[in-house]
């Protein structure tokens, strides 16, 4: 297992992503989401044999690639769902860089996530720690007439995107993005999008019929770019509450430039 240094151990419980309100997934490369969870993290192909990590660390002098990352959270009535590599063409690439695990998308890399399809409705929050040069899905949600995107940019404005909402993603929060779309309590219940508090009202957008979840991909666009976690939560995590997750996140990758 890497150890981390210069980072905030933001180990205690309920400031956890995943302990606050349970998410509807959970995966990250360098850290456990959830307080009592003990599982694996993710699994990597390494000269052709897969295992598990933390269990097992990578040779990074060796290339190295990303099967899968495992689900961390815990929700009643929700199944654990994974995200997978397809094939081993579509798996990206792992390096480590100032003691973090970064996985490295590029065209026709992706990691698909089957089975929550139906539980996604037009209220939810995504925190996505990643980075990319010009606005590519790093997280995509698709259907018929559906599309949700973030896609972050370090040469131009990121974009978090709801059908034909949008809204812009600044870099200056160390490459972490809290992505809110839903009711804002504090405007008398207006539709808004914000990324890290900052945002706008919004025409309501129905999220439906969504069909196909990836992390690299939104449907024949796919990613150039760093994923290391990315968390989504629906209506049952209240907006303070997605600030307060995404704040701690900020702080804990705050080395990952």
């Amino acid at each position: 297992m890497i150890s981390r240094v210069g980072v905030v151990a933001d180990g205690a419980s309920g400031h956890l992503p995943a302990d606050f309100i349970n998410p509807i997934f959970a995966y990250s490369l360098n850290r456990k989401l959830r307080y009592l969870y003990k599982g694996e993290w993710f699994r990597f192909r390494e000269g052709g044999v897969e295992k598990d990590y933390p269990s097992n660390t990578p040779n990074f002098d060796n290339e190295v690639r990303l099967v899968r990352m495992y689900d961390q959270k815990e929700k009643y009535g929700v199944d654990k769902v994974d995200a997978i590599a397809p094939s081993e063409a579509a798996e990206p690439l792992l390096i480590e860089r100032n003691n973090l695990i970064v996985s490295v998308f590029e065209a026709g890399h992706y990691l698909e996530i089957k089975g929550l399809e139906s539980l996604v409705v037009d209220e939810f929050h995504i925190l996505a720690t990643c980075k990319s040069d010009y606005p590519r899905p790093a997280f995509g949600m698709w259907g018929d007439n559906q599309s949700i995107t973030i896609e972050p940019s370090t040469e131009a404005v990121g974009k978090f995107t709801v059908n034909r909402n949008r809204g812009g993603m600044l870099t200056n929060y160390g490459n972490t993005y809290g992505c809110f779309y839903g009711f804002d309590a504090s405007q008398n219940k207006q539709r808004v999008m914000s990324v890290n508090d900052i945002g706008h009202n919004v025409k309501t957008e129905t999220v439906a019929s969504i069909d196909n979840i990836a992390i690299g991909r939104k449907d024949s666009r796919y990613y150039n770019g760093e994923v290391l976690e990315v968390v989504m939560h629906l209506s049952d995590l209240e907006q303070h509450n997605g600030s307060t997750i995404t704040n701690n996140t900020i702080e804990y990758y705050n080395g990952y430039q």
